[in-house]
Formats: structure tokens, C-alpha cells, sequence
């Protein structure tokens, strides 16, 4: 009766020799870390993460997978919250009682995993460092799930490849930058964190290699990593660097040319796909991204490979409670909400670290024509102002993004309440001259950010090119 209620659509009959689940963004955090205390109240405060409960999720999450009776499990990275050895240990708990039902978990690192500075015991109201691993221990750590003597390995990284099933060659992809990371706690003078994404020239070059052999084999490759590959929206690699990894058009060329048509990733805790096309679109790679166990909406993918192991059958399922949380998704949902303060506050911070000089010389300008002008001064007041009109529509996006299949919401309705909410905004900035403003913004401004919003909101790639897609983010049929 309990795993009954931890899935929202219910076990499909098929065999473990067919079944693939995929999950990401575990961040589990060890409970002989945590005492409990204003300090893990805090952490856990305005977070859309629900790391407080992190090990109940990965508990139940666990109960689900043996219940579906995969051959494999894919773990696409952030294992950990922040790179604790102890939380790596209780995984490795998780993945072996897995394994104890004849399930073969494979994990990649994400880049909370390794080499972390950040790694912190919660004690009442106070935080205190605590062990993190280094990239060869975490090899040695899930040498039964991914790292084995029977696994290629890549020199140059955490890669790898192996063939769990036969005729299905998984390639791990290490994309991190941990190994710049410093940590005082090792004798460096200050503790630097790297969370953006590369693939080292040498791995990209074995990676390649590894899948050519196993086409020219006939065989079929799945590959996974943590940071995107392929965009998930238009001007991801801009506004969101560090969720993509660096030359990433080249690089999926490239893979794509090697034989590889499906991966798997995580980090940017949003369930999503999104297809790369060549410029004939005779080819292309489809990415599927896996949202975060510990947030809402707690989505993990059910794969299924066709008799000849030519394609991928992908069903999304979401876990609904645990042992301890019936109300899981409720309080998840919540969770989204609650977060639009905090995201209103990292944009304000962005646009003023960008704008901020421009807006003071602006509003200098108008002042100096004695028109009365209500510019906010600093982020705070910036942060306070887009709340104050935007705070809702923030919201809907959010939690649109965060679900899937965005163009499924009243998209339309979306955009017009956000277009009213600029419009208010402008009003209470430089009343006087509200018309005038609203017409430049109408006319100038949203044109250019018009193809942005599309992809957003409409879940497309590549707006108004020949590339231009849209691809199914729940439910889809991936081609090996």
C-alpha cells in the first residue's frame, strides 16, 4: 500500500532486461550530518530544494525503483549536497540495496560531488566542516557502479563506458571543473568553487571513440552527464552559463557523428528535452533532462528499449510521497512559490550588475527635464519593485518550467499578465511619461526579447531558424 502511493502513474508490465530508470540531483545529505537545529532550518529555508528530507526522498525513491524492476539505473550527477563523504557512503547504501534485486545503478558526478569546500555537518545552530572526496575516491567509493575493472575508462576524466546490457553501451561523461576547485581544509589559502561544465578535448576525443567502436559493432549508445549539452531554451549558454557545457554546438556535432542520439542529463533541476539537429536535419541528438529528486515536481524517467534495442520508450513518473511526507508534492509546489522572492533577487542582481550604471545615468537625464522619475536606487529596491508587479507571473513561469511541456499552460495569458505587469511597473517608475515608455517597450524591447519568451513559454529550440523544434518533454520515443 505505501509503494502504491509513491507513484503517480503505476508500474507498466515488462521485464528488468528492458527498463531503464533514469534520476538526478539526488543532493542527499547524510543524517549523522544533521542535528536538528536553526542551522539546517536556515539552510533549507527559501531553498526549492527540500534537502532536510533528501534522505527520506532517496529512501522512497529507492522503494519505487525495486518496485519497477529496471536492468539499469542512470544517476546523472549531485549525488550529494555538497560533496559530504559520508552522504556519498549512505548512497552507496542505496545503490547496493539496488543492487541486492539484480538492478545495475550507474552514477556520473555532478559538480556538487568532488573536491567541495562547501561540505558541512549541521549541529543545532551552528555548521562545521566535514570530509569531502577527492575524484579518486569517488571512483573507488561507486567502483560497482560505473567504475569497475570491467568498464573502459577514460585517463583524462571520471568517463567511462561499459555494456550493462547486452548490445546497450552506456557512456558516463565526466563533464565537471572540480579539479580547479580550492579547499583551505587541504592547505590552499582559500576555498574556490567551479559549477560550470566543460569536456576536456582528450575525453571528448576517447568519448567519440568509444561510441564508434560500439556502432561499428552494432551496438547501440546511451550517454549521460550532468550539465546540458544542447540548450533547453534560446540563450541558456548566455544567461545561464554555467548549465551548459563550453563549445557545446561542436561538441554535439560531433557525438551526433559518432553514433550517439540519446543523453541524459541533470544539473538545471528541470524536466525537459530539447532535439539538436545538422543543417540538413538528417540527424540529430535529443537531450533529456531529469529535475531533481529533492524538488518539486520529484520526476524520474521509466525508459523502455523496443525488442531490437533501436529505441527508447521515455515515461515520466513523479514521486507523490514517502514514509514520512504523504504530502510531498503539496509541500514541493509550495516549495516553487515560496522561491519567487529569492529569483526575483538574482535577476535584479544580474540586471543591475549589467544596467545598474546606465539606469542612475537615466534617471539623472530625465530628472534634469524636470520630470519627476521613481527609479529604484539600489537592487534591493529593484528586487522589491519587480515583486510588486511581476511577483505572481514569476511564479506561473516557474512552476510551468519546472513541470514540463510549457506550450500545455495558458501560455498566451502568461505573457499578457507579464506584459501588464511591465506596463504597472513603468506607470509607477516615470509616471509622466508612462505612454511614451510603454510604446518604446511595446515596439523595441519585447521584439527582441520576443523569441527568448517563445522558447520559454512555448518549449521551443531555436526560434524562427530552420532548426526551430519542439520536443515532447514527458512522455517521447528517443531513436538509439
Amino acid at each position: 500500500m505505501i509503494l502504491s502511493t509513491l507513484l503517480a502513474i503505476e508500474t507498466t508490465a515488462g521485464t528488468a532486461l528492458d527498463r531503464i530508470v533514469i534520476i538526478s540531483d539526488m543532493h542527499l545529505l547524510a543524517p549523522e550530518l544533521v542535528t536538528p537545529g536553526t542551522a539546517i532550518d536556515r539552510a533549507d529555508a527559501g531553498d526549492t530544494k527540500m534537502m532536510a528530507q533528501s534522505d527520506d526522498i532517496m529512501n522512497a525513491l529507492t522503494d519505487s525503483i525495486i518496485a519497477l524492476k529496471p536492468a539499469i539505473v542512470l544517476l546523472a550527477g549531485d549525488l550529494t549536497h555538497n560533496g559530504e563523504r559520508a552522504s556519498h557512503e549512505r548512497m552507496v547504501q542505496y545503490l547496493s540495496r539496488m543492487a541486492s534485486h539484480g538492478i545495475q545503478p550507474l552514477v556520473i558526478p555532478g559538480n556538487h560531488d568532488c573536491n567541495n569546500p562547501y561540505a558541512r555537518r549541521f549541529d543545532d545552530d551552528k555548521t562545521h566542516p566535514t570530509a569531502t572526496i577527492s575524484r579518486e575516491e569517488f571512483a573507488q567509493l561507486y567502483r560497482d557502479y560505473g567504475y569497475s575493472a570491467k568498464s573502459q575508462r577514460d585517463p583524462a576524466s571520471l568517463s567511462y563506458c561499459c555494456e550493462p546490457v547486452k548490445g546497450v553501451v552506456i557512456i558516463g561523461i565526466d563533464s565537471n571543473m572540480d579539479e580547479k576547485n580550492t579547499l583551505k581544509s587541504r592547505g590552499d589559502s582559500a576555498d574556490t568553487y567551479y559549477n560550470g561544465g566543460r569536456i576536456k578535448p582528450e575525453t571528448l576525443q576517447w568519448v567519440i571513440e568509444q561510441a564508434q567502436k560500439a556502432r561499428d559493432k552494432g551496438k547501440r549508445v546511451i550517454a549521460m552527464m550532468h550539465h546540458h549539452l544542447v540548450p533547453h531554451f534560446d540563450q541558456e549558454e548566455r544567461l545561464l552559463a554555467n548549465y551548459i557545457v563550453q563549445g557545446h554546438d561542436n561538441i554535439a556535432s560531433q557525438l551526433m557523428a559518432a553514433g550517439i542520439h540519446t543523453l541524459f542529463t541533470g544539473h538545471l533541476h528541470v524536466t525537459d528535452a530539447a532535439t539538436f539537429y545538422n543543417k540538413e536535419r538528417t540527424d540529430s541528438l535529443v537531450e533529456i533532462a531529469t529535475g531533481s529528486s529533492i524538488c518539486y515536481p520529484f520526476a524520474l524517467r521509466v525508459a523502455t528499449l523496443d525488442k531490437k534495442h533501436r529505441s527508447l520508450d521515455i515515461d515520466t513518473r513523479w514521486l507523490t510521497a514517502t514514509a514520512n511526507c504523504p504530502t510531498l508534492r503539496e509541500q514541493g509546489r509550495q516549495r516553487i512559490l515560496m522561491a519567487t522572492p529569492g529569483i526575483a533577487a538574482m535577476m535584479s542582481d544580474k540586471m543591475w550588475s549589467r544596467y545598474g550604471t546606465q539606469m542612475n545615468q537615466l534617471k539623472r537625464m530625465i530628472e534634469a527635464g524636470n520630470v519627476k522619475a521613481n527609479f529604484p536606487e539600489t537592487p534591493q529596491q529593484a528586487t522589491q519593485l519587480a515583486l510588486r508587479h511581476l511577483s505572481e507571473v514569476l511564479s506561473r513561469v516557474m512552476l510551468a518550467v519546472v513541470e514540463g511541456n510549457e506550450q500545455e499552460k495558458d501560455t498566451q495569458d502568461i505573457i499578457a499578465q507579464g506584459k501588464q505587469g511591465v506596463r504597472t511597473m513603468i506607470e509607477e517608475v516615470i509616471p509622466s511619461q508612462a505612454d511614451a515608455m510603454w510604446e518604446f517597450f511595446e515596439n523595441d524591447v519585447y521584439p527582441r526579447l520576443e523569441p527568448m519568451v517563445r522558447s520559454i513559454l512555448e518549449d521551443r529550440n531555436a526560434v524562427g531558424t530552420p532548426n526551430e523544434s519542439q520536443t515532447n518533454d514527458l512522455q517521447l520515443t528517443v531513436t538509439l
